[in-house]
């Protein structure tokens, strides 16, 4: 009895998912099926294999990401504790992305600024941390177009550098927890005049994690003393300076 459509596509299922050639039992069938089946039967071993070398290129793709970018790790994230002596008052103002590590959303964004003031004036102390608002402006490198995005961050306490970020937008606060950049930062370590180490870091359960770091500077670049502290904090911290790269700073206009 001829074999049907259904028949060899249920059998093609059945091919280990990164299997991309198609094993001779099912070849072996096709002449078994009958002429109105066999353009079907040759479109299905060409979706099953089309398919196949598609994931095949982005397992490798991932695969390189991975080792390239450094950008995760097995277990859960570090601990690093808040930075001793954290001053929010003296992180205010204006600062430059200066480098970061790979980060997907930022992969077409130049330009990149972030200006911290705080949340309600009333609140501000020099001595205890406040709620802090937060503007990341940018310029598109391919359209050319301004982006700005407002948030706030809220410290875990009145000492510490750990703080949850959420964008302002209309959605209800469940989803805006959501969205792509809200979340957990904690700034590593700041000298307040020169740079600061802002990271952060997310992890499914006990099974992997992934983070990210910006290097924020008072000016577009650094000065090479500068630099080599910033990457001397990073080593103490067990984070690899070869995973930055050099934020696109140049012909930047004045402001965004």
């Amino acid at each position: 009895m001829p074999h049907t459509y259904n028949d060899v596509r249920a059998l093609i299922e059945t091919v280990p998912f990164l299997e991309c050639q198609v094993p001779d039992q099912i070849r072996e069938i096709q002449s078994e099926i009958k002429l109105e089946n066999k353009i079907k039967y040759n479109q299905a071993i060409m979706d099953k294999q089309m398919l196949c070398h598609i994931s095949a290129f982005l397992l490798v793709f991932l695969l390189t990401f991975v080792a390239e970018t450094n950008a995760y790790g097995f277990g859960r994230c570090p601990n690093y504790p808040s930075m001793p002596k954290f001053n929010m008052s003296r992180v205010l103002g204006h600062w430059y992305e200066v480098e970061r590590s790979f980060y997907l959303p930022e992969i077409a964004s130049g330009c990149t600024t972030f200006q911290f003031e705080p949340y309600s004036k009333g609140e501000q102390s020099k001595f205890q941390n406040f709620k802090l608002g937060v503007a990341i402006k940018n310029i598109n490198r391919i359209t050319g177009n301004p982006n700005v995005n407002i948030g706030y961050a809220t410290p875990e306490n009145s000492r510490s550098s750990i703080m949850d970020f959420k964008f302002t937008t209309r959605f209800p606060d469940v989803i805006a927890r959501l969205l792509p950049g809200s979340g957990k930062y904690q700034v590593l370590y700041t000298d307040y005049e020169n740079f600061a180490i802002l990271w952060s870091c997310g992890s499914i359960g006990s099974l992997g994690h992934s983070d990210q770091i910006w290097i924020l500077g008072r000016d577009r670049d650094f000065e090479v003393d500068i630099r080599s502290k910033v990457y001397d904090v990073l080593k103490k911290l067990s984070l690899d300076p070869d995973r930055l790269i050099i934020s696109k700073n140049k012909n930047c206009p004045e402001a965004i």
